[in-house]
C-alpha cells in the first residue's frame, strides 16, 4: 500500500488524478478552475506544470453521498457562474474528501525521495498522524490546527541564518529572497484554502467520505474561530510576505494596459479622496493617473517611443527567466491573498486579526496582478497587430513550448484571481467587522476593472472550433474574462446594496471610465439578451445596480416582518380570554406604509446620478466643444436605446425606472423653450431626439393592451383606478394581484440560475409594494376620514374586505412563491410572463409619461431656435407613427398647420414630412391638411418643394376626388415655373408616372385596353388631364411644356409606348366630342385645348379620320368660345398635315376650302392672331397634302399688285378708314405668305408658276415683300401704320434671319431706339424676342434631327465640314442682333415703363442662358434688377445671377463697384428722391443681400466680395468729394448695415477696411480742417487753448467744445467737407457694426485679416434689427448749401472724430 501521510489519503489522491487530468469531463457547467496533475508539483527545478496522462487504472467511479441531477437547461440563462451557491472556499473543491485540490502529498516530492540533506521539518508533520496506511478520521478543524502546527515547527526549526538552500521545500518556495522570513509553498497554501473552506460551512451539512465519517455523523464541529488566535495571527503573517512579494510585480516593463491607463483614475471630489486613503504602498487609482491620457502631449510620444523601442528588443533567455519567476510569485500572491481572505471571512473571529493593513495589501495585490499581468494579456490577444512589449507577444506565441509553460503559469493565476473574488464579496459583506472606506474603495475598482477590459469573442462572436484554437479561451478557460465580469458583478453589487454611501461615486466612476475607452472597446462589450439580442455590458451593469439598490427595503421589511410576528405572539398570550377588535392598520403596518411609501427613493437616487452625470458633461450648446461632450452624449444615447430593448422585460424593472427618470428630466429641460438663449440647448437637444422615440413606444404599448381590453375586457387597471369604485373591483384587484405573483415567482424560480433576477424580484416588489402603500394609506383615510376628508358617498362596509385584501397583499410582498424545483420554465409560460410584466409596466410608473412628453414637444413647437421646431416635429412623427389618430385632435392639428408657414425651410420640410407619413394611409383624415399641404409646393426652401411633389404624387394615388385630382397635378404643373431644374425634372418625372406610367408595358398589354375597367382608368386620366388644361388658357401653357419634355426625352420603345398612350388618350378626347357622357365637366373648348396639347407634343397623334371628325368645328367665328376653338383647331392642324399620309387628301382639300374664306374675309374678333394661324395652316395644307400652289400664287399675286398701288398712292391723298383696314389685312397677309410658303422653291419646282411670281419679281419674293413693306414704312408716318409694318418686318426676318442684319433694318431700328416713344420701341423689343425664339427653336429642331441621322448612318457630312451650307447663314444671326443692340436692350430692362421693361428682360434672359453676349455686360442691369421693389422681376434678376455666378464667377470679381454703382442709379431712378440701401419688412433688408446671398456660400467669393465692395468708401486722395459720392456712400453704408452676415470675420473685414480708411484719409482731414485737433489727440490733451474766434455754437459736449475755437473756412473748402461726410458716414457705420454684434476695439484690432480664428467662425448674432441712423450726421442726407452748413458739418464732422473715431495708437506710433 503506497505511503500516506496527513496531507492526503491514496484513494483521494487518485480519484483527483483522474477527474483534473480531463478537465473538460468534469460535471459542472463552467468549468473555471483547472488544476494541475501530480507530475506538475513533483518538478524539482520549477513550479512549471507540465500535461500527464491519466492512467486507465486511476479512472475509478466515486461514491457519491447524494444523487446526481442534470443540470438545468440553459436556452434563456444569462451567462453565469455557480460559484455564488458554494461556501468561501469552495472555489477548488470538487468534493469534500480528504484530498489536496489536485496536487499530491509533499512527501512525493523528488526531495523527500530522494533522502537529500538532513531531517527535515516533515518528520515533524507525520508525528501528527497516525501510522502509514491507517486511516485518517480526524475532523477538519483538527487536521487545519494540525498543519497549522507543522506549519510553525518547521519555520521555528529554521536557523536564524537560514539559506535559500536550507528550506524544506514541502512548506516554502524556493522563490523567498530572505531566508529568515520565508515564503510558503503554493501546495501548501492550497492545502491550507481547502481546509479553510471545510471548516467554514458550520451551516451547512459536510459531505465527509464514509471512511473519514466512519458511517455516521462527524466527531466534533467546529469553528476557525476555536483556534488559538495567536495562531491564527502568526499564519496569517506567514500569508502576508507572499502577498507583499507580489504587490508591485508588474512583468511587462512600461506597457500599461487601456483598463489601467484609462480606468483607474480617481473620481473627483468624494471619490478622489476615498481613493487617497485605499493605497498608502501600492500603486493605485492615484499612480495609474500618471500614466492617463490626461498627461500631456510630450508624454504620450515619449510613451510611443518606448513602445516601439521595447518592440524591437529581443527577448533574452534572462528575461524569459525573470519572467517565469514573476508569474510564479504572481500565483503564489493571488493564492496567499485567497487565503488570508478565506481565514478572515469563514467565521467570527476575533477583531484584532481583521488588519486593515492586511486586507489593504491583499486587495492591493488582487488589483495589480489583474491590471499588471491579466488585463495586458488579454487586450493584446485581442489586438495581435497592435503595438505591445515583446515579452506579451512571447506569451503570445503558440509554437514555443516555453511560452506555453508561461501561459499555465498565467492559467493557474487566472485560477486563483477567478477564486478570490467570491470570498473578496463573502468578506465585504461579512457583518463580523466594518470595513473600512479606503477597503470598500478598493474593491470597488476590483469589481469595475472587468468590464473595461476588451477581449474577442466576449459576446459569443467565437464559437466551435474557433473558440478552442483562441489563446485566450485556452488559456484562461471556456468562460474566460465572461465568468471573471460575472463575479466582479456580484461583488459591485454586494457593495452597491450594503454602502449606500458609496453608490454615486461608483455609478461616476463607471461611467468615467467608459468615456475613456475607444469606440471599438465600448461596442466589444456586449450583453447577450435571452432572444439573442445584445444590449451593452456597461447598461447592464448601471442596470443591474439600480436594482439593487432596492435591497435595503427588504432588508427594513424582514425587520417590520419579525416585529409583526412578536407582537402578534404577545398579543394572543394576553387577549386569550378576551376579544378585542383589531384596528385596519396599526403602528406596524403604519411603519411598513412609510418604508414602501419611500421604497423606490434609493433607486430613483441612483437613476438620477447616472442622468445628471451624463448630461452635465454633454455641454451645453447644440454642438460639442470637444470630444468627450460628443462622447458623452453618445453614451447617453446607447444607454437609452438599451433601456428601451428591454423596458418591461421582467428580469430587468431598473429600465422603466431609469426611463422615467430620464423622461423626467428631459420634461423638464424643454419647460423655457420660449427662450432664444442658447443655455441648457445640448439638453433641449437630447430631449427632442429621444422623447419622440420614448412615447412611441409607451403609445404602442398602451394601445396593444388598451385593444386587448376592448376584445375581451379582462385588461389589467392600474391600482389607483382599482380603488376609485371598491365593491365592483374586487376582481380587478385580484388579476393585478395574480399578476404580480405570477411575475413573481417567475423571478424566484429563475433566481437560483441567475443573480440578475434575484435584483430583479427586489425592485418588482419594492416598485408594486409602493403602489399598495398608497392604495391603503388612501383606503384608511376612507376609513377614518377627518372631518375635512369624510365622503358621504362611500360604503365602509364595503370598503374593509378589500382594505384587509390591499394589506394581506402589502404584508406578502416578500413571501416567496411555492415552486417546483424540478419545474422548468416552457416557451410559452415564458411568453405568458413576458406579456404580464409588459402590461403590468403600462399601468405603473411609466403610465402617466406619455401625455406630459406629447404637451411638451407641442410647446417645443414654438421655440425660437429653428433646430428645436424642426426636431419637436420630428419627434411628433415617431409618435404619429405608433398612433396616427393623435393628428385628429386639434390641438395638435393647429400646430402642425401653423409650422407649414414657418420661417425656417427645415422646420416647414419637417411638417410636411410628418404629414406625409400617415397622409397616403389615412387619407380621409389628411384630407383636413391638403390645401396647407400643397400651398407649399411653391414653398421658397428647396428641398420643401421636392418633399410636397413627392408627397401629392402619393396621396393621388388614395383619392377619387377629381377636383382634388385636377389641383394636384395642376400644381405639378405650374412647377415647370421653377427656378430650378431639379424641381422641374421632378415635377415632369412625376407628371409621367402619374398619367402614363404604364407606358413601359403598353406595347405587349394593347388588347388589354379594351377592358372595361382600363376604359375607366384612361377616361379618370383624361377628366383630369381636361381640368388640368382648363387652368391654363394662356398663349404658352407650362402643360404643353411638361408634355413635349416628356416626350422629347424617350427613345426606341419607350417613345413608342408613349406615343401609344397619347394616341390613346387624344382617341378618346375626340370621342368626347361626339359623346361627352363619361367625361364630367366637358366643354368642347376644353377638349380642343387638350388635343391641342397632345397633337403639339406629338404631331403624328392625329390621323386624318380624327381631323375630319374635328374640321366641322373650324369655321369664322361669331363667338369668343367658337374662336378660341378656331385657334386651337388652326394650331391643331397645321402642327398634324406634316405628319399625315397621302391617304389625307380629301380632308387636305376639305381644309383648304374651310380656310378659303377666312383669309379673305378674315373675322375681326380673332385678329392678327388668328389671322397668322390661318395663313399659316393653308400654307401648310397646300404644301403637304393638296399641293394647289397655284392658289396661293394667284393670291400673293393679287395682294403685292393691290400693296404696289399703295406704294405708288401720293402721300397727299389720305386714305380712309377702310381703305387702312384693308392695307392693315393687305400687308398682314403678304408678310404672312412670305414667312409660311417659300415661293422660291416653288418657282424651282413648279415651272408654270414661275411666270407668275417673275411677274412679282424676279428676284427672292421675301426680300421683294421685304422692300416693298420697307418702302411703305419709310413712307407713312402714322404710328399705328409703322407699329403693323414693323410686325409684318418680324414675320420676314423669322422667314430669311439675315434680313435683320441689313444696313436697311439697322436704321429703322437704330431710329426706333434713339426715339423718345415708348410703344415702338417696346414692339420692337417684342420682335427682337420673338425672333431669338423662333430662331432657338429653329437651332432645337435642327440639332434633335442630326443627332437622329447620325444614330442611323456613321456617314461624315462633308459639306458641314468644309462649311458650305446655307444655315451658316442663319446661325449667327442672333448673336449678332443681341450684341449689336444690347445697349438699347439693357437700357429698356432698366425702364420704369413695364411695356419696354418686360421684353427687354425676356432678351436678357435668353441671352444669358444662350450666352449670345459676353456677361460682364449685362451683370451690371442684373445686379440692379436684383434690388427692384417688385418681387418676380427682383427673383427673375436673381435666376439670371446665379447662372453667371454659377459659370463665370471668377470674371464678375471685377464689376462688383460698377454694378453695386449701377443699383445706385437704379434706385435714382425708382425714387428720385431720397435713395436707401435698405427696405423695412419689418426688419431692414439691404438692397444687395439676394446678391450677398449667392457669394456668401463659398468663404473665398464672400471674403471677395466684402473686400471688393468696402473700396467704396476709399476716400480721394485729394480729399475733395462731390454730392453724388456722398449719397453713394450713404447708400452702400446702409446696404452694410443691413447685409445679413453668418459669421463675425465677415464683419471684421468691413470694420477692418474702415478702420485703415479712417487711419489715413480720416487723419488728414482732421489735419486739413483742424490742425490743433490732431495735435490734440496725438498729445493725448483734453483741453486746448481757445483761438479766440466767433465760430457758431453747437449743442455738443466738453470734449466737442474745441471745435468752436476754429476759425470759418472758406467756401472753395466745400469739397473738403464733403469728404467730411463721408468720413463720419464711416466712423458711424463702424461704431453701428460693433454695437450690433458685440465687437469690442481690442477684438477688432487683435483680429488679423486671412486667418481662420475662433472668433471669426462664431455665428454673426445682432443684438438688434434696427436700421443704421444718420440724426447724427444730418448732410449725410440733404446737402451742404450755405456758409452756415459749412461751418455745422465741420462743427459735427469734429465732434464725431473726437468721440468716436478710432485711430491705430498714435502714442505708439510717436514713441
Amino acid at each position: 500500500m503506497p505511503p500516506s501521510d496527513s496531507f492526503g489519503s491514496p484513494l483521494t489522491q487518485l480519484s483527483q488524478k483522474s477527474s483534473d487530468a480531463s478537465p473538460t469531463q468534469t460535471p459542472r457547467p463552467q468549468p473555471f478552475v483547472l488544476l494541475p496533475t501530480l507530475s506538475q508539483i513533483s518538478s524539482p527545478k520549477s513550479a512549471t506544470p507540465k500535461a500527464t496522462a491519466p492512467r486507465p487504472s486511476e479512472s475509478k467511479k466515486r461514491l457519491h453521498a447524494y444523487v446526481e441531477l442534470p443540470p438545468l437547461p440553459k436556452a434563456y440563462l444569462t451567462p453565469s457562474s455557480k460559484r455564488h451557491t458554494s461556501t468561501p472556499g469552495s472555489r477548488m473543491d470538487v468534493d469534500d474528501e480528504d484530498d489536496l485540490g489536485g496536487y499530491g502529498p509533499v512527501d512525493d516530492s523528488p526531495t523527500r525521495r530522494k533522502g537529500e540533506g538532513s531531517r527535515s521539518v516533515s518528520d515533524t508533520v507525520k508525528s501528527s498522524a497516525k501510522r502509514t496506511g491507517d486511516r485518517d478520521d480526524r475532523v477538519p478543524l483538527e487536521k487545519l490546527s494540525s498543519l497549522f502546527e507543522d506549519v510553525f515547527e518547521a519555520e521555528d526549526a529554521l536557523p536564524p541564518d537560514a539559506s535559500v538552500q536550507d528550506l524544506p521545500s514541502e512548506f516554502f518556495v524556493a522563490l523567498t529572497t530572505d531566508g529568515s522570513h520565508p515564503l510558503l509553498h503554493p501546495n501548501l497554501i492550497r492545502k491550507l484554502i481547502k481546509y479553510i473552506g471545510k471548516v467554514a460551512r458550520p451551516t451547512k451539512r459536510l459531505r465527509l467520505s464514509a471512511r473519514e465519517a466512519g458511517g455516521g455523523t462527524p466527531r466534533a464541529k467546529g469553528g476557525v474561530a476555536e483556534l488559538d488566535m495567536a495562531s491564527l495571527s502568526r499564519i496569517l503573517k506567514m500569508l502576508e510576505r507572499n502577498v507583499k512579494a507580489g504587490e508591485d510585480l508588474e512583468p511587462f516593463g512600461n506597457f500599461v494596459s487601456n483598463s489601467e491607463r484609462k480606468l483607474l483614475s480617481p473620481s473627483k471630489g468624494k471619490g478622489g479622496k476615498k481613493a487617497s486613503k485605499a493605497s498608502r504602498k501600492a500603486p493605485d487609482s492615484q499612480t495609474s493617473a500618471g500614466q492617463s491620457s490626461a498627461a500631456g502631449s510630450n508624454d504620450a510620444s515619449e510613451d510611443i517611443i518606448d513602445d516601439a523601442s521595447q518592440e524591437a528588443q529581443e527577448v533574452t533567455e534572462a528575461d524569459l527567466s525573470r519572467l517565469t519567476s514573476v508569474l510564479e510569485t504572481a500565483r503564489d500572491s493571488i493564492l496567499a491573498a485567497d487565503c488570508c481572505i478565506a481565514l478572515l471571512a469563514s467565521d467570527r473571529l476575533p477583531k484584532q486579526l481583521y488588519s486593515e493593513e492586511l486586507i489593504t495589501e491583499c486587495f492591493s495585490t488582487i488589483k495589480n496582478q489583474l491590471t499588471k499581468i491579466l488585463y495586458p494579456f488579454v487586450e493584446a490577444a485581442s489586438d495581435l497587430n497592435g503595438k505591445m512589449h515583446p515579452l506579451l507577444r512571447h506569451m503570445l506565441d503558440t509554437s514555443s513550448a516555453l511560452a506555453r509553460e508561461h501561459r499555465q503559469l498565467l492559467s493557474e493565476t487566472f485560477q486563483a484571481l477567478s477564486a478570490v473574488l467570491p470570498r473578496v464579496n463573502n468578506l465585504i459583506c461579512a457583518d463580523v467587522v466594518s470595513m473600512s472606506e479606503s477597503i470598500i474603495i478598493q474593491a470597488v475598482y476590483i469589481a469595475i476593472g472587468p468590464f473595461f477590459v476588451a477581449d474577442t469573442g466576449s459576446d459569443g462572436e467565437i464559437k466551435g472550433k474557433g473558440k478552442k484554437e483562441n489563446i485566450i479561451f485556452s488559456t484562461l478557460g471556456s468562460s474566460a474574462m465572461r465568468g471573471l465580469r460575472l463575479d466582479a458583478l456580484s461583488l459591485i453589487r454586494s457593495i452597491f446594496a450594503n454602502h449606500e454611501d458609496q453608490r454615486s461615486w461608483i455609478v461616476e466612476e463607471i461611467l468615467s471610465s467608459l468615456i475613456k475607452l475607444s469606440d471599438v472597446k465600448q461596442k466589444a462589450g456586449q450583453f447577450r439578451l435571452r432572444d439573442g439580442r445584445s444590449i451593452r455590458t456597461v447598461s447592464a451593469l448601471l442596470l443591474q445596480l439600480v436594482q439593487t439598490s432596492a435591497h435595503d427595503v427588504r432588508v427594513e421589511a424582514r425587520k417590520l416582518g419579525k416585529a409583526r410576528q412578536q407582537a402578534l405572539a404577545l398579543r394572543r398570550q394576553e387577549s386569550i380570554n378576551e376579544k378585542l377588535e383589531e384596528p385596519l392598520l396599526n403602528d406596524t403596518d403604519n411603519e411598513e406604509i412609510r418604508v414602501y411609501m419611500s421604497g423606490l427613493e434609493s433607486a430613483t437616487k441612483v437613476a438620477k446620478t447616472i442622468v445628471l452625470f451624463l448630461t452635465q458633461r454633454s455641454g451645453k450648446t447644440k454642438t460639442t466643444k470637444n470630444s468627450n461632450e460628443a462622447e458623452y452624449r453618445t453614451i447617453f444615447d446607447n444607454l437609452i436605446s438599451d433601456l428601451l430593448v428591454v423596458l418591461w422585460w421582467p428580469e430587468w424593472p431598473a429600465a422603466a425606472l431609469l426611463l422615467s427618470v430620464i423622461c423626467k428630466f428631459m420634461v423638464s429641460c424643454l419647460d423655457d423653450i420660449k427662450t432664444s438663449q442658447n443655455e441648457n440647448n445640448a439638453a433641449k437637444t437630447m430631449a427632442l431626439d429621444h422623447l419622440g422615440v420614448i412615447a412611441a413606444r409607451l403609445r404602442s404599448s398602451a394601445l396593444k393592451y388598451r385593444r386587448v381590453e376592448d376584445r375581451k375586457a379582462m385588461g389589467l387597471r392600474p391600482l389607483d383606478e382599482v380603488i376609485i369604485g371598491v365593491s365592483p373591483h374586487i376582481q380587478q384587484l385580484n388579476r393585478l394581484l395574480a399578476a404580480h405573483h405570477d411575475v413573481v415567482a417567475h423571478l424566484c424560480k429563475r433566481a437560483s440560475e441567475d443573480q440578475a433576477y434575484d435584483s430583479a424580484r427586489e425592485l418588482t416588489a419594492v416598485a408594486f409594494g409602493q403602489e399598495l402603500a398608497h392604495a391603503l394609506k388612501q383606503i384608511s383615510l376612507w376609513l377614518q376620514p377627518d372631518d375635512d376628508d369624510f365622503d358621504p358617498k362611500v360604503d365602509r362596509t364595503e370598503i374593509m374586505p378589500f382594505a384587509r385584501k390591499v394589506k394581506d397583499s402589502l404584508r406578502d410582498v416578500w413571501k416567496d412563491p411555492a415552486t417546483d424545483v424540478f419545474d422548468v420554465a416552457s416557451q410559452d409560460e415564458v411568453v405568458r410572463v413576458d406579456r404580464l410584466a409588459e402590461e403590468m409596466g403600462t399601468i405603473q410608473g411609466l403610465k402617466n409619461s406619455f401625455q406630459p412628453i406629447l404637451n411638451k414637444i407641442l410647446l417645443s413647437l414654438d421655440a425660437p431656435p429653428v433646430f428645436m421646431r424642426s426636431k419637436a416635429l420630428r419627434a411628433l412623427g415617431q409618435i404619429v407613427t405608433s398612433d396616427p389618430t393623435i393628428l385628429s385632435s386639434d390641438n395638435v392639428r393647429r400646430a402642425i398647420e401653423s409650422h407649414l408657414l414657418d420661417s425656417s425651410p427645415a422646420v416647414r420640410d419637417a411638417a410636411v414630412e410628418l404629414i406625409g407619413k400617415y397622409m397616403v394611409d389615412s387619407p380621409e383624415v389628411a384630407g383636413n391638411y391638403y390645401q396647407k399641404i400643397a400651398d407649399r409646393i411653391a414653398d421658397t426652401g428647396l428641398g420643401v418643394r421636392k418633399r410636397v411633389i413627392k408627397l401629392l404624387k402619393s396621396f393621388y394615388a388614395v383619392i377619387e376626388d377629381l377636383p382634388r385630382k385636377v389641383d394636384i397635378c395642376t400644381k405639378l404643373v405650374l412647377r415647370m415655373f421653377d427656378e430650378d431644374d431639379s424641381v422641374k425634372d421632378l415635377a415632369v418625372k412625376t407628371v409621367e408616372e402619374l398619367w402614363f406610367q404604364s407606358t413601359a408595358s403598353s406595347l405587349n398589354a394593347r388588347p388589354a385596353s379594351v377592358n372595361p375597367r382600363d376604359k375607366t382608368a384612361l377616361l379618370s386620366k383624361v377628366s383630369v388631364i381636361m381640368g388640368v388644361a382648363a387652368n391654363f388658357k394662356d398663349r404658352q401653357s407650362p402643360l404643353e411644356d411638361i408634355l413635349h419634355k416628356i416626350m422629347a426625352d424617350k427613345t426606341g420603345s419607350e417613345a413608342a409606348a408613349l406615343h401609344e398612350r397619347y394616341t390613346e388618350m387624344c382617341e378618346t378626347l375626340i370621342d368626347g366630342l361626339v359623346d361627352a357622357s363619361d367625361l364630367p365637366d366637358f366643354s368642347v373648348v376644353n377638349c380642343v385645348r387638350t388635343i391641342y396639347l397632345f397633337t403639339s407634343a406629338y404631331p403624328a397623334v392625329l390621323s386624318g379620320a380624327h381631323a375630319s371628325t374635328l374640321l366641322p368645328y373650324l369655321k369664322n367665328a361669331a363667338t369668343p368660345e367658337e374662336q378660341v376653338t378656331s385657334d386651337y383647331l388652326l394650331k391643331i392642324f397645321r402642327a398634324s398635315i406634316p405628319h399625315m399620309p397621302k391617304t389625307a387628301a380629301q380632308f387636305g382639300a376639305d381644309l383648304q376650302q374651310a380656310l378659303q374664306p377666312m383669309i379673305i374675309k378674315p373675322s375681326s374678333a380673332g385678329g392678327v392672331q388668328t389671322l397668322q394661324e390661318t395663313v399659316a395652316c393653308a400654307c401648310a395644307v397646300v404644301s403637304h397634302l393638296t399641293h394647289d400652289f397655284l392658289r396661293l400664287v394667284a393670291l400673293l399675286k393679287s395682294c403685292n399688285a393691290r400693296l404696289q398701288q399703295h406704294i405708288a398712292r401720293p402721300v397727299s391723298k389720305p386714305m380712309t378708314p377702310v381703305e387702312a383696314r384693308a392695307l392693315n389685312i393687305l400687308v398682314f397677309l403678304v408678310a404672312l405668305l412670305g414667312e409660311h410658303c417659300d415661293f422660291d422653291r416653288v418657282r424651282r419646282e413648279n415651272e408654270a408658276l414661275a411666270i407668275d411670281l417673275d411677274s412679282i419679281s424676279e428676284g427672292s419674293i421675301v426680300e421683294h415683300i421685304y422692300l416693298s413693306l420697307l418702302q411703305l414704312y419709310e413712307k407713312h408716318s402714322d404710328t399705328g401704320l409703322r407699329g403693323r409694318l414693323l410686325q409684318c418686318l418680324g414675320f420676314l426676318f423669322r422667314a430669311q434671319p439675315t434680313l435683320m442684319t441689313l444696313e436697311s433694318s439697322a436704321a429703322v431700328m437704330d431710329a426706333i431706339f434713339n426715339a423718345a416713344e415708348e410703344e415702338p420701341r417696346a414692339r420692337l423689343l417684342k420682335i427682337i424676342q420673338d425672333f431669338l425664339v423662333s430662331e432657338a427653336a429653329k437651332h432645337s429642331t435642327k440639332e434633335k434631327e442630326n443627332a437622329r441621322m447620325r444614330l442611323n448612318k456613321s456617314e461624315v457630312n462633308m459639306e458641314e465640314l468644309i462649311g458650305n451650307t446655307d444655315g451658316f447663314a442663319d446661325s449667327g444671326v442672333s448673336s449678332a442682333v443681341v450684341q449689336r443692340y444690347l445697349d438699347p436692350i439693357l437700357q429698356a430692362a432698366l425702364s420704369q415703363n413695364a411695356q419696354v421693361q418686360a421684353p427687354a428682360v425676356d432678351i436678357l434672359s435668353f441671352t444669358i442662358k444662350q450666352g449670345l453676349a459676353h456677361p460682364l455686360q449685362s451683370f451690371p442691369v442684373i445686379v440692379a434688377l436684383e434690388t427692384s421693389p417688385n418681387t418676380s422681376l427682383a427673383s427673375r434678376a436673381t435666376a439670371l445671377h446665379h447662372i453667371l455666378h454659377t459659370k463665370h464667377a471668377s470674371l464678375l470679381n471685377a464689376r462688383y463697384v460698377i454694378s453695386a454703382r449701377a443699383s445706385f442709379d437704379y434706385q435714382k431712378k425708382l425714387t428720385p428722391g431720397h435713395v436707401q440701401g435698405f427696405r423695412l419688412h419689418p426688419s431692414p433688408t439691404a438692397l444687395l443681400q439676394r446678391w450677398y446671398s449667392l457669394v456668401r456660400e463659398k468663404r473665398a467669393t464672400k471674403l471677395d466680395f466684402l473686400k471688393a465692395l468696402t473700396k467704396v468708401f476709399d476716400v480721394p486722395a485729394s480729399l475733395q468729394c462731390t454730392q453724388d459720392e456722398i449719397e453713394f456712400t450713404r447708400y452702400m453704408a446702409e446696404n452694410f448695415a443691413a447685409l445679413d452676415f453668418k459669421t463675425i470675420e465677415e464683419v471684421l473685414v468691413v470694420i477692418k477696411h474702415l478702420t485703415s480708411v479712417l487711419s489715413t484719409a480720416g487723419m488728414q482731414l482732421v489735419e486739413s480742417i483742424s490742425p490743433s485737433h490732431l495735435l490734440t489727440q496725438l498729445r493725448g490733451n483734453s483741453h486746448l487753448e481757445p483761438a479766440g474766434t466767433g465760430a457758431p455754437t453747437v449743442n455738443t459736449t466738453e470734449g466737442p467744445s474745441i471745435a468752436h475755437s476754429v476759425a470759418p473756412m472758406p467756401e472753395e473748402k466745400l469739397p473738403l467737407l464733403r469728404a467730411s461726410v463721408m468720413i463720419a458716414m464711416i466712423m458711424l457705420l463702424k461704431a453701428f457694426l460693433k454695437t450690433l454684434y458685440g465687437l469690442s476695439e481690442e477684438k477688432c484690432s487683435k483680429w488679423v485679416p486671412g486667418k481662420k480664428s475662433a472668433l471669426g467662425d462664431k455665428p454673426a448674432t445682432k443684438r438688434h434689427e434696427h436700421p443704421i441712423s444718420w440724426d447724427r450726421l444730418p448732410f449725410a442726407l440733404r446737402p451742404i448749401l450755405t456758409s452756415e452748413d459749412m461751418e455745422n458739418q465741420r462743427a459735427r464732422f469734429l465732434d464725431i472724430w473726437m468721440e468716436d473715431g478710432v485711430t491705430a495708437e498714435p502714442e505708439d506710433d510717436f514713441s
